[in-house]
C-alpha cells in the first residue's frame, strides 16, 4: 500500500516546492504524510508497521524529495498553472488517479486525512494553493502519536 500509496503524497511535497515553500516545511509535511499513511494503511487492512520500512518510508521520501519523481515534478507543474491533462501526455503519474482512491477510503473509514484531501482538492482545483495552506497550517495542534495495534 505504502508503494502506491506515497504517489498523490509526492505530488503535494512538488506542490509544497513550487510554492516557495522550503526543505523544513517540505520535512513537516513527509512527517505527517507518514503519519496519514499508517492510518489509511491501517484502515484498509494492512499491517501500519510496514509504513515504517523501504516501502513505505522509504519510498515515500524518495519520492517526495526527488526532483526526478512524476509525481513530484507534476506537483511543481499543476501549481505552476499547467493541466492534469497536460502533464499526463508527457509522462504517467500514478498520484493523480490515486489521490482519488485514498479519500474514497478515507471517506469510507472516517478518516481525515488532511494532507490527501488537500492534495486531492488543489489537483480537481477545488481549493487554491492560498487556501491549501491556511487550511493546513490552521488545524489545530494535537498528540504527534497514536497507537495502532
Amino acid at each position: 500500500l505504502g508503494g502506491a500509496l506515497k504517489n498523490p503524497l509526492a505530488v503535494g511535497a512538488g506542490m509544497i516546492e513550487a510554492m516557495g515553500f522550503g526543505t523544513n516545511t517540505l520535512a513537516a509535511m513527509v512527517t505527517r504524510a507518514s503519519h496519514e499513511l499508517r492510518q489509511l494503511c491501517s484502515a484498509m487492512g494492512g499491517d501500519p508497521r510496514t509504513v515504517d520500512g523501504l516501502s513505505g518510508a522509504g519510498d515515500l521520501m524518495l519520492t517526495c524529495f526527488s526532483s526526478q519523481s512524476r509525481n513530484q515534478r507534476c506537483g511543481q507543474r499543476l501549481m505552476k498553472g499547467e493541466s492534469v491533462e497536460d502533464i499526463q501526455k508527457d509522462c504517467t503519474v500514478e498520484g493523480i488517479a490515486t489521490v482519488d482512491v485514498a479519500v474514497i477510503y478515507a471517506d469510507m473509514c472516517g478518516l481525515e486525512l488532511p494532507i490527501f484531501r488537500c492534495v486531492h482538492a488543489l489537483i480537481h482545483k477545488k481549493i487554491t494553493p492560498e487556501e491549501a495552506v491556511l487550511d493546513l497550517m490552521g488545524r489545530r495542534s494535537r498528540t504527534e502519536t497514536k497507537k495502532f495495534l
